[in-house]
């Protein structure tokens, strides 16, 4: 409720006189005019109260030090979608050590040396270039299955899979004898505390080696056939990882699919307002090692009647929407990307009224401007981006319209021959219009109207767009009997201002300050006949 002060200039007349009772036929009757005066109060409306009219938990409204302000609408997203980037899952390789002997029935003990070097690849489903990664869980399971009718005493080493703590390569030795049918060897790890370091081959395709050497013996009169085998496999079960190195190519990342609410600011812009500096400010924290371009597959603005106003970029300068990396692992990079009119079309879009924007943006990993060689990205590595529309108050406005209230008690006017209503407007606001006044009974129902019942006048503007003393207008209205009638059974008096800031019309802009402030005094002034 603004502040009203109501006062009121109580009248009395007092007719004394002295005579005898003989006199009293001598008395003859008689009328006097005083005058009525009444403050009916003043409301003070400031800039800051007409943005803290928007009562929306999505508007952040800034005053700055030196008074201007601005609104901010604003929404975060995550993007932490590393599946989409670096895609590891199970991995299996089999292969096999087969000397395709064929040996009689041997007359004594035998032989057969292994040292095979098996090349077992470890591909990314998306085709990304991986050079080193940390696993955090998961299993390593390594299979062994001989045909081969005899002992087997041997040797494995995956090269470049190391234990942390020791960086050294994983190595497994048995002695397995045979009794009968196949000998077999089984060996299983949790992938937690190795990583595994790979190598590219011509296709770029993610490789490592696995190394087995040792000796299958046979005793004396043991048959060796050709078809006779060791086979090995090697799986690496649902890894997860805490570190990934490598280059993750450049296929599109989804980052940004959302909607920010704007109805509050909608308040506003249906009285022809028009912005003269808006902003889209994309503030990213990237924590991935790489760098993103983003890209806007779809921005655009909704009216509340459904009508869309499109982004579109404006060449030259185009819209800068490279994204930086760290360089170090848990470091982030923070940068922002900037949409203003000169390098798009943004003002059309906040101009059009809009109850929301949409934003589809996705990002271009590794894009051309990237000086990196390679990528790192962590288990919680992600890219936040605030979107945030920023809306200084510079603009136009042709029609807004702010109401004042004016409560009316114990106000006593029955014997009122006549009342001229008069309105002091003090302006410091670089607004331009007039002044209605409704009166309202207790019902909220409206029982009489003065339609412009005064102006008001912008205060001068400065070269800096600043205003330098405030403007007083003044204006006097005769109420009519109904007029008079209406203010006797009035509640309230409602003055709405109507108004348009200084030189719309010529297209100016004009900033408003937090300390502007309009204030509107109402009093009255009428004549009472007192009949004596």
């Amino acid at each position: 409720m603004r502040k009203i002060f109501l006062g009121a200039t109580l009248l009395s007349y007092l007719l004394l006189a002295s005579c005898h009772v003989d006199d009293l036929g001598k008395v003859k009757p008689g009328t006097i005019s005083p005058h009525l005066a009444l403050n009916l109060g003043y409301s003070e409306y400031t800039v800051q109260e007409l943005l803290e009219d928007i009562e929306d938990e999505s508007v952040q409204i800034t005053t700055n030090a030196d008074q201007t302000m601005a609104l901010y609408f604003s929404e975060n997203t995550v993007y932490d979608d590393n599946d989409e980037l670096v895609a590891v899952t199970s991995v299996t390789n089999q292969e096999e050590f087969a000397p395709a002997e064929n040996v009689p029935a041997t007359p004594i003990g035998y032989e057969i040396d292994i040292d095979e070097v098996f090349t077992f690849s470890f591909p990314a489903n998306n085709g990304e270039e991986i050079d080193s990664l940390f696993y955090s869980s998961g299993t390593l399971d390594f299979e062994m299955l001989s045909t081969f009718k005899g002992d087997i005493d041997y040797t494995w080493v995956i090269e470049g899979t190391k234990v942390v703590s020791t960086d050294q390569d994983l190595t497994n030795s048995e002695q397995l004898e045979y009794v009968s049918g196949d000998v077999t060897d089984s060996y299983s790890r949790p992938l937690d505390g190795l990583k595994s370091k790979f190598y590219k081959n011509a296709s770029d395709e993610n490789e490592f080696q696995v190394h087995v050497e040792g000796t299958i013996t046979f005793e004396a009169g043991t048959e060796i056939l050709p078809e006779q085998k060791m086979t090995f496999d090697l799986s690496f079960n649902n890894p997860e990882f805490t570190k990934i190195y490598g280059k993750f190519g450049s296929d599109p990342i989804d980052l940004q699919n959302q909607s920010i609410d704007m109805t509050a600011f909608n308040d506003f812009s249906g009285d022809g307002l028009k912005l003269g500096d808006p902003r889209i400010y994309l503030i990213t924290t990237n924590s991935y090692g790489m760098d993103i371009e983003l890209s806007f597959d779809q921005l655009k603005a909704i009216a509340s009647d459904g009508s869309e106003v499109l982004l579109q970029e404006k060449t030259p300068p185009g819209i800068d929407g490279f994204v930086s990396s760290p360089d170090v692992e848990g470091e982030v990079k923070i940068d922002t990307v900037e949409l203003n009119n000169e390098n798009s079309n943004i003002d059309d879009l906040l101009n059009s009224a809009p109850v929301s924007m949409e934003f589809e943006i996705s990002g271009i990993p590794n894009p051309a401007a990237s000086t990196r060689l390679n990528n790192f990205l962590l288990a919680d590595s992600r890219v936040e981006i605030e979107s945030l529309i920023a809306i200084p108050m510079q603009f136009q406005m042709d029609g807004f319209s702010v109401d004042f209230d004016f409560e009316l008690n114990d106000l006593d006017i029955e014997s009122a021959e006549s009342i001229v209503f008069n309105i002091i407007a003090t302006n410091e606001i670089p607004f331009t219009g007039s002044i209605d006044l409704s009166f309202i009974d207790e019902q909220g129902s409206v029982l009489f109207e003065l339609p412009n019942a005064a102006g008001i006048e912008s205060p001068t503007v400065d070269s800096d767009g600043k205003t330098t003393e405030p403007h007083v207008s003044t204006s006097g209205i005769d109420l009519p009997s109904d007029g008079i009638d209406a203010l006797i059974n009035a509640h309230k008096i409602l003055a709405t201002a109507n108004i348009s800031t200084f030189e719309h019309e010529k297209d100016r802009y004009v900033t408003l300050y937090s300390d502007y402030k309009l204030n509107i005094e109402l009093s009255l002034a009428g004549e009472v006949t007192i009949q004596l």
